[in-house]
């Protein structure tokens, strides 16, 4: 028996060493897959447990291939059983006595060639081939024999009752019965199902027909209904159609795959090429065999798995890789188990941390210049040579102020040189910063301030000698409406900005002047304009000095001067939880939804009577509502106001007039009514609270909520855990924060418990139990509310028991005499309005040992 795999004394195998293969073994018992890239092969395994084959929710790269997988036809319904449950690749299996042949419950799952038949179990089950019930993507379902001869179900089932769905491939398959033959129903929840395709398979109709297909739209081509003659076929019980064995043997092999492609990865920031990169969770792309499974391993270390499209291309992102050499590599395993050899290494080099700031060294020259300038040197054209040392072969970033000016190149041992263009008269604050191979950037290096002159060297513009410098123009004022956006609704702008020191400023409207100012001796100036009229202006600024020469233009100041006010908004309508209300009339809610119209892309204020209540903002068409919440009880008069870009401010609309009669707006029940413990071990709930209110989750009394949800308008709320939950029990409570700031706690806890036996006690509220496995007991004393049982089992090995106060019932005949059955439900009335309800449950498969009491 290979290292990691435990034979207990009930039959059960548990498998917890990472890559163990077993092989060839008769399994009494069920097959627990706690470890990752195992690969069962070649086993018979009969169990009436839950799962025969159970696959850890966190065990990935699991291969079950050319197994007989046997669940004897003699577990309850609700208690299972699954034939395979879990993810990873399933190959060749040949299923049977089971209620469901594969639940699936993870990503990323392969099933090839499986022969799912002869579906049994004690009860009322629900028979699925296939079963899939959301927050599941990238499944590929191919060249599988299902067949479900019971008129419930199907061969297939694709719900989101768990989540989203996404990329579901159902291609080439023998699917017959079950009451539809495939189903697609995405009416759970919001969460939608996209991407599913349903192609070239055999069918053959269920009792009400081929497909049922309920707010979703898969892709249906190339099917045909011929599945009977074909089913007809199977004249051995386990033969699959076209082998004539009644076993399922593997199809001769194929030759072995050729080695995949590493073709690239992204982001390669930085130098494209180079192999060095800042980014640490990496996308890799390549190709393979079609439809192959891809392993990818980081120095011989598998990292995770993918599969090739029918074109062969696949892709792949890795989690946080460490900084550091990384060696990527691939292999790829046909459907007929063979695997290539390993692709050739992608070498990439992960580097997240910025360089340190340069240095710049100082100069003899500098003083000439400078002032604390202990590396810059000019000559008589005004320029600055710069020198220092940064991180060896980094390029050197050289900014002015905030200005890049150039860049240079740190050689081998760090050191770097910089000439600049000439510089104008003034103060100048030279700084650098180190950009490495991967693309990080480093902090800025300490500044040299540089001194300039005005009379030295050449003050005027390269090639116009004697040219004064280009003045600045630096702000407007009142620059009113959104800031810096050049729109204003004051039409006498105030310019100010710097100019040669004592110089004459001339100010131009396009190319006409429009007035004069003169610069002070530190250079800086403003001038007013006179009244601009309404649109756009192109301000500039020239520089004439005593010489009378003109400097060039500076650069342009856009303008666009707007003095007129919006038109009045109207308030087009009024509605309370949907329903439109009329002007005078009442809102039977606590909490409005305010629709209108206004000036394209204006800022529209809502007010209540005098008092603004909030904004909202016009469309490109002018379109805008407003959500008003935790209004008093009374008469609300309703008006808007538009204000557009520049600041203008138009008339208020005219008033629409509400009474709020919301009696006990914050009176909804907040309970949970539906949990489920996800694949990756989070948990997703569902309840009902007041619409519109927060809801937050607590485990156990914590202080920090575990989960976070908004309640719609019909107060329906639906959010999963931000994390995984531990293998114990945890009772999940809510409290509730509505419009107003008021917070309450739920009306309910929902108690989750372990995979093993558990002791889960109800409260006295409205409490959601869900036992999650093994055998547990549910303990309630007097009054315990309205409680409901998610998943009781009322037989086999994972049997339940509740636990009852003597007060309440005394015999299994007295629970009996107050029990009654509610569609799939049973329904035990306590008195008092306290109710339990085992969900999925048959007053038939009830007897005395589910119930005790104490």
């Amino acid at each position: 028996m290979p290292a990691g795999v435990t034979l207990t004394k009930s039959g059960d195998v548990i498998v917890t060493q990472d890559g163990a293969v077993i092989s060839g073994l008769d399994i009494r018992g069920t097959v627990y897959i706690k470890a990752s890239n195992v690969t069962l092969m070649n086993c018979k395994i009969t169990s009436n447990d839950y799962a025969v084959v159970n696959i850890a929710s966190n065990a990935t790269g699991v291969v079950v291939k050319d197994c007989t997988i046997d669940g004897t036809g003699s577990t309850f319904d609700g208690a299972g059983n699954q034939g395979i449950m879990g993810n990873g690749t399933f190959l060749r299996n040949n299923i049977s006595n089971v209620e469901n042949g594969i639940t699936i419950q993870g990503n990323n799952t392969v099933i090839e060639g499986n022969y799912i038949h002869d579906l049994q179990a004690a009860g009322a089950p629900h028979y699925d081939g296939i079963q899939i019930d959301g927050g599941i993507s990238n499944v590929k379902i191919s060249q599988n024999t299902i067949i479900n001869d019971h008129g419930s179900a199907g061969a297939i089932m694709i719900d989101n009752y768990f989540g989203a769905i996404k990329n579901i491939s159902v291609d080439n398959n023998l699917l017959a019965g079950g009451s539809f033959t495939i189903y697609s129903d995405g009416s759970f929840n919001s969460n939608p199902i996209t991407g599913v395709t349903i192609t070239n398979n055999h069918i053959s109709p269920g009792q009400y027909g081929s497909t049922y297909f309920k707010s979703n739209s898969p892709t249906y081509t190339g099917n045909a209904e011929d599945g009977a003659a074909l089913v007809n076929g199977l004249t051995t019980v386990g033969q699959p159609p076209g082998t004539g064995t009644g076993t399922t043997e593997p199809p001769p092999a194929t030759t072995t795959p050729d080695a995949p492609k590493l073709a690239s990865f992204s982001n390669d920031s930085g130098v494209a090429g180079d192999g060095i990169t800042n980014d640490n969770t990496l996308t890799v792309t390549g190709s393979a065999a079609a439809n192959s499974a891809i392993k990818i391993m980081d120095a011989g270390k598998q990292i995770g798995t993918a599969t090739a499209n029918s074109s062969g291309a696949w892709s792949y992102t890795t989690g946080v890789l460490a900084d550091g050499n990384h060696s990527l590599t691939a292999t790829a395993t046909n459907a007929s188990g063979k695997t290539s050899t390993a692709s050739s290494a992608l070498a990439i080099k992960i580097d997240t941390a910025a360089p340190v700031a340069p240095t710049i060294t100082s100069s003899a020259m500098a003083a000439a210049i400078a002032e604390k300038a202990a590396a810059a040197t000019s000559t008589a054209t005004n320029v600055a040579s710069l020198k220092g040392t940064a991180e060896a072969n980094s390029v050197v970033k050289v900014f002015d102020g905030t200005t890049q000016i150039g860049t240079a190149t740190a050689d081998a041992k760090g050191a770097w040189s910089f000439t600049t263009s000439p510089l104008s008269a003034g103060k100048h604050s030279l700084t650098s910063k180190a950009m490495d191979s991967a693309g990080n950037t480093g902090v800025a290096s300490k500044a040299v301030v540089v001194n300039v002159p005005s009379d030295s060297g050449n003050p005027g513009t390269p090639g116009t000698p004697g040219t004064p410098t280009a003045p600045k123009i630096g702000s407007m004022s009142n620059d009113t409406g959104t800031k810096g956006d050049g729109i204003t609704s004051d039409n006498t702008l105030t310019l100010t900005g710097s100019a040669a020191a004592n110089s004459v400023v001339k100010v131009f409207d396009g190319t006409k002047g429009v007035g004069t100012a003169t610069a002070n001796s530190s250079g800086a100036w403003s001038f007013t304009t006179a009244a601009l009229a309404d649109g756009a202006h192109n301000l500039t600024a020239k520089t004439v000095d005593k010489a009378g020469k003109m400097s060039d233009a500076s650069a342009v100041l856009a303008v666009k001067v707007d003095t007129h006010a919006p038109d009045a908004p109207k308030i087009a309508s009024v509605s309370s939880d949907g329903n439109k209300v009329a002007d005078k009339g009442v809102a039977g809610s606590d909490h409005v939804t305010l629709t209108g119209t206004a000036e394209a892309n204006s800022t529209v204020s809502i007010f209540d009577g005098n008092k603004q209540v909030g904004t909202a903002t016009a469309n490109a068409k002018g379109a805008w509502n407003y959500a008003a919440d935790s209004l008093a009880d009374g008469n609300h008069s309703f008006t808007s106001k538009a204000m557009d870009a520049a600041g203008n401010l138009s008339k208020a609309s005219a008033a629409l007039n509400v009474k709020v009669d919301a009696h006990d707006a914050h009176g909804a029940d907040s309970v949970f009514n539906g949990m489920y413990q996800k694949w990756n071990d989070s948990v997703w709930f569902k309840g009902t609270a007041d619409p519109f209110s927060q809801i937050t989750i607590y485990d156990n009394g914590k202080a920090s909520g575990v989960a976070t949800a908004k309640a719609g308008d019909d107060g329906a709320w639906s959010v999963s855990t931000k994390s995984a939950v531990s293998d114990a029990v945890h009772t999940f409570t809510m409290k509730v924060k509505d419009g107003s700031g008021h917070v309450t706690a739920g009306e309910g806890s929902a108690v989750l418990g372990s995979s093993r036996s558990d002791t889960i006690k109800s409260t006295s509220g409205n409490d959601l139990l869900k036992g999650n496995g093994g055998h547990d007991t549910f303990v309630f004393a007097p009054n315990f509310g309205k409680d409901v049982i998610t998943d009781f089992q009322a037989s086999g090995r994972g049997h339940d028991v509740v636990q009852i106060s003597k007060s309440v019932f005394d015999s299994f005949a007295d629970v009996l005499s107050h029990a009654s059955q509610s569609g799939h439900d049973v329904v035990i009335n306590a008195g008092g309005g306290n109710t339990l309800t085992l969900k999925d449950t048959k007053m038939a498969a009830l007897d005395k040992t589910d119930f005790h009491f104490a």
